[in-house]
């Protein structure tokens, strides 16, 4: 599978190796039975996010992730070699990291996978749903984590 992750920095450093980033992927990819396609990461500060969130959710606040697929919407049809956008804000992550114990690059792997599995077309918006996308969550992490 070949497919690429196009990084950003929007007031922000990439936390974490690129390497992990490439295998979380494709284990999500080969875990999901879906083609391997490039992704967009924006690693950003909580003002740049709050803006997006702003404009495309109608939350005038900060969140820890946001995903854009590019396989949705009015111009989901048109065939992409991209799958989507994720953009993670590295100051919410480390405030969740601080939260619930762990460190600042467990919470941005987390993140990434969550956003990843939405541009993968899961949802959590029922409980079942959430519990679905906790288990591919946990599986991807563990299996990814274990292999590093």
């Amino acid at each position: 599978m070949d497919f690429q992750i196009y990084i950003r920095e929007e007031n922000k450093k990439l936390p974490v190796s690129v390497d992990t980033l490439m295998s979380i992927s494709l284990h999500a990819y080969k875990l999901m039975k879906k083609e391997a396609k490039d992704i967009s990461l924006v690693v950003c500060d909580d003002e740049f996010i709050r803006r997006l969130n702003k404009k495309y959710m109608k939350r005038d606040m900060p969140t820890d992730v946001l995903s854009f697929s590019m396989e949705e919407g009015e111009l989901g049809n048109i065939e992409s070699p991209v799958l989507g956008d994720i953009i993670i804000s590295l100051d919410t992550a480390e405030k969740q990291a601080a939260q619930l114990g762990e460190t600042a690059e467990e919470e941005f792997f987390i993140l990434y996978t969550h956003g990843l599995l939405h541009l993968l077309g899961l949802d959590h918006e029922k409980p079942d749903e959430e519990k679905e996308m906790k288990k591919y969550t946990s599986d991807i992490l563990s299996e990814v984590m274990e292999r590093s």
